[in-house]
């Protein structure tokens, strides 16, 4: 397929091609590219992933005068031959090509500040010298044995050539920028002294390598900036006391082999440990966040095996709340079984009241079931008088007497059951008036046995409703 301005305009249908700043057209099997000079803003193109393999593939991007950045991975180049066009480019991306060697083509992209090689079958560096705003290449996975010295790519900070057969550290002596550089994957045995010129070094990767003694990374010392270094692999990271003697030659790391050492994330890690609360948010927001997955799949009709564990612990809650109905049943029977018991209670004591060997008198009547009563005051008191005896019965009878002449009809009833309701419940109104029938009698009487009466009297009250006789 041929890239054309018809294809493009497909892509972007609400965008003029005039004004297009970034296309991406990766993934079409685009074999050739048409004249695309009429994208004049074009700065910005992914051609990754086709099928292009030479400058007459590539002849259509001469006049692109703005173009600054080109992504050419995942094609079939071999070359750098019609690149020399590209004056403006400042990243270039021929990752995943067919690459045997660099051609002096590349010389002429002097504003190029990124090369990214890796994965080709590239057997040395070469022909990078005047690319002088060169910052970052990358020629990992490739065939290359060693790295010329790079002393006109002055301002190069990230250098990456792993997974090659480099067998010594290239001199970057000349580049005290860099900041980053990996060789991981190699079969370098000594890290140089040259190394140690390089004091703006951040990060170090000798990964899988043959460094096998303390004298071989004695230059790592010199290296103050350095807080990421990786010697993973090698045989020195076998040895003991590794971590405490790497950490004293090179105090300022914070990460080696892949772990954190710096303080601030130890003490982090010694209060995740400790703090077990912490550790439980963790996990509420695992949980939380495998529920929302859970949720978005059920939406989509979509089901899980841990759904059945969800809907099981789903059902988990149902005998609780059957427990719970149980209990508000038993609360709701406790009122009713209370009033059900009072009239209960209420009877056992009006049955024993009638029992009772107070309120009961020789006679059956329970009208005069109030003279025990005064009999018991009158057995407290030793020195009342006989006559006072006699003339109490006839005017208890003559209280009695009254109410069968008020009723002389022959339906007495009415006035019997109010009579018993009295002497049930007005226990304290009948002896009153027996008091107040003592009073003008007593005055005749012996004094000392009216002041013991009154002692008495006061002595009684006991603050229930109960006279003398009473349960207090």
């Amino acid at each position: 397929m041929k890239l054309t301005l018809k294809l493009i305009s497909e892509i972007y249908k609400d965008q003029s091609i005039e004004t297009l700043k970034d296309v991406n057209a990766s993934k079409k099997s685009i074999d050739s590219i048409e004249d695309l000079s009429t994208c004049k803003e074009l700065r910005k193109l992914n051609l990754s992933s086709n099928e292009l393999a030479d400058d007459a593939s590539i002849a259509g991007l001469k006049d692109l005068e703005q173009l600054t950045l080109l992504n050419l991975s995942h094609n079939k180049f071999k070359d750098f031959t019609g690149f020399q066009h590209f004056n403006t480019l400042n990243v270039l991306n021929v990752s995943h090509n067919k690459l045997v060697h660099m051609s002096p083509h590349i010389t002429r992209v002097k504003q190029l500040k990124a090369l990214i090689l890796n994965n080709n079958e590239l057997l040395e560096i070469e022909n990078i010298e005047a690319l002088h705003q060169l910052n970052t290449l990358v020629v990992s996975h490739n065939k290359i044995d060693t790295v010329p010295k790079l002393s006109s790519n002055a301002e190069l900070t990230k250098f990456s050539a792993a997974h090659n057969q480099l067998t010594i550290v290239p001199d970057f002596s000349h580049n005290p920028l860099l900041k980053e550089i990996r060789l991981n994957d190699n079969k370098i045995t000594e890290i140089p002294e040259t190394l140690r010129k390089c004091n703006s070094i951040e990060v170090l990767d000798f990964g899988n390598n043959k460094l096998s003694d303390w004298k071989s990374i004695a230059a790592l010392g010199s290296l103050v900036k350095l807080h990421n270094l990786n010697l993973k692999g090698n045989p020195i990271a076998n040895k003991k006391d590794y971590i405490e003697k790497v950490l004293e030659l090179v105090p300022s790391l914070r990460i080696l082999d892949g772990e954190r050492f710096d303080p601030k994330f130890l003490e982090r890690k010694k209060k995740q440990r400790e703090n077990v609360n912490l550790i439980e948010k963790k996990q509420r927001v695992k949980r939380i966040k495998l529920q929302k997955k859970k949720k978005e799949l059920k939406s989509k009709g979509e089901l899980l095996d841990t759904d059945v564990k969800m809907k099981e612990a789903s059902k988990e809650p149902k005998p609780r709340k059957s427990i719970v109905a149980k209990v508000t049943k038993i609360k709701s029977k406790r009122p009713t079984e209370t009033t059900e018991d009072e009239p209960a209670l209420k009877k056992k004591k009006k049955s024993t009241d009638e029992k009772d060997s107070f309120f009961l008198k020789p006679e059956d009547n329970p009208i005069k079931e109030k003279k025990p009563v005064v009999k018991k005051k009158k057995s407290t008191i030793a020195s009342e008088s006989a006559p006072n005896k006699a003339a109490k019965e006839t005017k208890a009878k003559d209280d009695t007497l009254p109410v069968s002449n008020a009723a002389p009809t022959p339906t007495p009833t009415p006035a019997t059951p109010v009579v018993q309701s009295k002497a049930q419940t007005g226990i304290v109104g009948i002896v009153d008036k027996t008091k107040k029938a003592k009073k003008p009698n007593n005055k005749a009487d012996d004094i000392i046995a009216a002041l013991e009466n009154e002692s008495k009297e006061e002595k009684t009250d006991s603050g229930t409703g109960l006279d003398v006789g009473g349960w207090d």
